[in-house]
Formats: structure tokens, C-alpha cells, sequence
């Protein structure tokens, strides 16, 4: 057959002509060796990556990257459903670049002993010294926010023990300080040393460089980025846990529709973002397997504490009343959600979901807002992430309920970096919006998102014996007797507040072909790729 046409039918097999994308011709010989292959997993993602930093946020699409090309200390245990999928365990920890952990009793010591041979892909040694000015680097580079939350401020609380050894001293015991400081994207172990040498003046910290470069600590080493096309790795010669795949490659397929044919044609493995409206058809699909697990990932209604009428508390009681909560689930998630009843998300420790009274009740809704005086022919402009479905819809179902009250939304479609940006600025007056812990516990919410000086507290919240609970207990330990009663009291006290209506928390749907192996669930949703293989 001649090489042109071994060609084409490669990229026709393997990539499928995804979302339209066209392939260089320096890339089809790497995709036709590829193809040779067994162990070459394909993927289908939304967007291409921004950036190599490892500090910035950049959703879910990097973090899946990161787990790729950066190790952390540790990871989440696995434990199998009784339907086989496999999820994270809260209670076990799986070693990483560490081989053992130790807490100290009053919980402000964190201690590592790290394997003795793992290195970085450019075969430099992955030391303690190496893991302290990883950290440090975040510490330095702006990257340190997520640090500080878990109770290690400064690179000078990193005490290098031996070659192997590595003690962080917090300066506060925090509840999720093991998860914290070894499991997030802060504790992915870059090459500092190797980064900063791309210093400059303007730029003390190399991040320009590493923008599009890095010397990988991970299973998985880039070996070719077609920038807004795909990503092909290859597995690093120096991992300490050796993956089973040969290959993977990032393919970017932009759109949700395309992303699913291309997943049930078999030109890709396993696909990211599947629109929800697909799920029900694609369980049906032979060949494809669906895995549905209920997340931390909540929705909700904000509304400002700044202002009139959102701060009177029969405004809010008429917004809790109306509320379309079944028509949501059912409308906006396809069933494929479940209530949330509570000003933390379901599905993490300390949750309480029996605190909340309200169900859709408009003449209810109308007796408060009667008390509340709000003058006839309220409006209130409510900005809308239109690129997703459950910000748009739900927010439609919102608008159609309270216009049954006489009260108007007027939408402001906007991208949501400049909607997130508005929020945290306290800028908005109300809006539906959703939030998930990358860590599974309520502590870890309150921090972010009921505090005074809280990050995300939107809605400039304040109730000063709620409060002062949430504070308390984000240092103690989770799961003990007294910190369950703290968080129950600080629901208890938020909920009466309607400090925010709880709508729903969302299903994470996960969509691969059925001889995809190894995939595991974690409270984050990232997947760990490096850890999948093809049957």
C-alpha cells in the first residue's frame, strides 16, 4: 500500500479527521508509528493547554496535563464501586515521589522520606532539596496562595532533613494539611533549578519559559505540541512508576457534539466535557462505557449582603421558595444531579443535608415578598456564563419562576473569567454559579468561601458566630466528634441566613470506550492518565 495512503488511513483511524483539524505533515510519521502500537491511549479535550505553569488555575483541561508531567509526594487511594468502577479512598493515601508520611501529634509537622532514585526526565535527581525549592519556587512565582492555605507561608518552614527527607512546619494545623501541601497542583515538583536559569530581570522566576518548556518529574514527557491541535507524550525514561501505555495523545476537539462522534466512531479512547444532554443516548452505545459519580462540584444562587433588597432576609426566604429545584434537576441536569441542601456541597466530610426546609412553593415565596417591600417592577441584570449549559438554562428556569412574582432578570452573557472576575470584586448583585473543593471537606469550603477575608466569599457574608465556628474548625482534626458539631452549628447558622440558596450538585459523567482500564475517579475529576490502559 503506499505510504501515502497508510498515512491517511492512519490519521482516518487514530484521529478520526477530529473536529476538523488538520495534522502537519511532521507529525503523521510520529502517528503512524504510533499506530503500530497497542498501548497508544487517545483522548479528545476541549481546549488546548495555556501554559506549563503549574501554579496557575487554569481548569481542569492543565490539572489533567499536570498529573501527567509533574509527580506530587502522594496521591488519593483507590477502592472499587460494587459496579467495578473504581473511586478515590479518603482514608488511604497512595505513594508517589514519597515512600512514607509522618504527622506530627499536634498536626503542624508534616514529614516525607522520598524515594531514593527518582529523578527528572533530564536524569537530575528529584532530592528533599529539589522538592524544598519546587516549593519555594511557588512560594516566590505568585503560586503560593494555595500554599498558605494549607498552613506553609514561607519556603523557611521547608526543613531539608537529608538527601531523602523533607519536614514542612505549618504555621497552623489545618485539616487538609497532608492533602494539601503534597496532593494539589502547589505540590507538583518542577526543576526549579533548571527553570530559574531562564531568569531574567523582568521575569526573576522563569515563568515565561516555562510557559511552553519544562524538565518533567512525571510519568509522561511532551514529545510533540501542535499548538491549538494536539499533545503527544511518551512515557519518561526516568519514572519510578512505569506506566502501561506507549503513548498518549491530546487531541483538541473543541466542540462537545464532535467530541462524542468521535469517541462512538472509536477515533478516540476517551473523551472530557461530554454535554449531559448526551449521556442517556451514549450509555446505549456498544462499545462506549459511561461512569456517572455524584461530586463536590455544587451549583448555586448567590445574592449580595451589600445591598437592599438582597440583605433583607424575606428577599431571601422568597428567593429559597422559588426556587424551581425539580425542574432544574430534571430540565437542566437530565436527572443526572441531586439536590444540595446545605451552604457547603454534597459529598464531602462535615456535610449536614438535613438543614434545609425549602422545596418550590411561589405562594410561600409570596407571602415573603410581600414583607420584604420590594417595589413593583423590580429588576436585577444577572451576568451568564453562556458557554456553559447549566449556568444558561438554570438561570433561564430561574428568570421564568420569579417572573411569576413580578420580579424581571435581565442577562449578561459574558466569558466566564470576566464573570468570576465581577464576582470576586463583589460587583454582582445575584447570579448562579458553582464551586468545587479540591479537597472533600467542608473546613476546605468555609475557607475559600464564608470567611471574611475569604477569596470567594462573593457575596461579602458575615455573621460573626458562624464565623468564628468556620474558623475553629478548619484547624481540627475531620472527622472528630466536636468539629462535626461546629460544622453542623455553622450550617445551621448559614442556612437560617440563606447566606446562598443551594440548587444542585452535578453528576461527573465519564466517557471512554469500553477497553479502557484503570481510569479511577478523584474528588477533583482530574484523571490520571498514566495510570489508564487499553484492554
Amino acid at each position: 500500500m503506499p505510504q501515502e495512503v497508510t498515512r491517511r488511513r492512519f490519521v482516518l483511524q487514530t484521529l478520526g479527521m477530529i473536529g476538523g483539524a488538520t495534522v502537519t505533515g511532521e507529525i503523521l510519521p510520529l502517528l503512524a508509528e504510533a499506530a503500530k502500537r497497542k498501548q497508544v491511549l487517545r483522548v479528545a479535550m476541549e481546549r488546548d493547554f495555556e501554559t506549563l505553569r503549574p501554579e496557575l488555575a487554569a481548569g481542569d483541561t492543565v490539572n489533567m496535563l499536570r498529573r501527567l508531567i509533574y509527580t506530587t509526594p502522594i496521591l488519593w487511594g483507590t477502592q472499587p464501586r460494587p459496579d467495578g468502577s473504581l473511586i478515590y479512598d479518603p482514608d488511604n493515601i497512595e505513594m508517589g515521589l514519597a515512600t512514607a508520611y509522618k504527622i506530627s501529634e499536634d498536626r503542624q509537622t508534616i514529614e516525607f522520606v522520598l524515594r531514593n532514585n527518582a529523578k527528572f526526565a533530564n536524569g537530575d535527581p528529584i532530592s528533599a532539596q529539589a522538592l524544598k525549592d519546587s516549593y519555594a519556587w511557588f512560594l516566590g512565582a505568585k503560586g503560593s496562595g494555595q500554599l498558605k492555605v494549607n498552613g506553609l507561608p514561607s519556603a523557611d518552614r521547608i526543613e531539608v532533613v537529608d538527601d531523602v527527607t523533607v519536614r514542612l512546619h505549618l504555621d497552623r494545623p489545618v485539616a487538609w494539611g497532608l492533602i494539601g501541601n503534597a496532593l494539589l497542583s502547589s505540590s507538583s515538583i518542577i526543576h526549579a533549578k533548571e527553570v530559574l536559569k531562564h531568569a531574567t530581570a523582568d521575569d526573576p522566576y522563569g515563568t515565561k519559559w516555562l510557559e511552553t518548556k519544562t524538565v518533567e518529574s512525571g510519568a509522561f514527557v511532551i514529545e510533540t505540541w501542535q499548538k491549538g491541535a494536539m499533545m503527544s507524550l511518551v512515557p519518561n525514561p526516568h519514572a519510578f512508576q512505569p506506566s502501561k501505555l506507549e503513548r498518549i495523545i491530546l487531541q483538541v476537539v473543541p466542540d462537545a457534539s464532535t467530541r462524542r462522534i468521535v469517541l462512538e466512531r472509536g477515533d478516540v479512547d476517551f473523551a472530557v466535557q461530554i454535554a449531559t444532554k448526551d449521556i442517556p443516548d451514549l450509555r446505549k452505545v456498544s462499545g462506549v462505557r459511561v461512569a456517572s459519580y455524584p461530586s463536590a462540584r455544587g451549583w448555586f444562587l448567590g445574592m449580595t449582603w451589600n445591598k437592599a433588597p438582597f440583605n433583607n432576609i424575606h428577599f431571601r426566604r422568597a428567593m429559597a421558595w422559588a426556587m424551581p429545584y425539580e425542574t432544574i434537576l430534571q430540565v437542566v441536569t437530565h436527572g443526572l444531579a441531586e439536590r444540595a441542601r446545605s451552604c457547603v456541597p454534597n459529598n464531602i466530610s462535615g456535610y449536614v443535608g438535613d438543614l434545609w426546609p425549602y422545596e418550590t412553593n411561589l405562594d410561600k415565596a409570596r407571602e415573603e415578598l410581600a414583607q420584604a417591600q420590594v417595589p413593583d417592577g423590580f429588576a436585577v441584570t444577572i451576568p451568564v456564563y453562556a458557554g456553559d449549559l447549566f449556568d444558561e438554562e438554570a438561570t433561564v428556569l430561574i428568570k421564568e419562576s420569579l417572573a411569576q412574582l413580578g420580579l424581571t432578570l435581565t442577562f449578561q452573557k459574558m466569558p466566564i473569567s470576566q464573570k468570576r472576575s465581577l464576582m470576586t470584586q463583589k460587583q454582582v448583585d445575584m447570579a448562579v454559579y458553582d464551586w468545587r473543593p479540591w479537597v472533600p471537606d467542608a473546613g476546605y469550603f468555609i475557607y475559600w468561601n464564608w470567611l471574611p477575608d475569604s477569596f470567594t466569599n462573593y457575596w461579602n457574608y458575615q455573621n460573626p458566630e458562624a464565623q468564628a465556628l468556620g474558623n475553629e474548625a478548619i484547624t481540627m482534626a475531620v472527622g472528630s466528634p466536636e468539629r462535626n458539631a461546629k460544622l453542623r452549628r455553622f450550617q445551621e447558622i448559614v442556612n437560617g441566613d440563606i447566606g446562598l440558596v443551594p440548587l444542585f450538585n452535578q453528576f461527573d459523567n465519564i466517557v471512554m470506550r469500553e477497553n479502557v482500564q484503570g481510569y479511577v475517579y478523584y474528588p477533583d475529576t482530574v484523571p490520571v492518565l498514566a495510570k489508564m490502559s487499553l484492554g
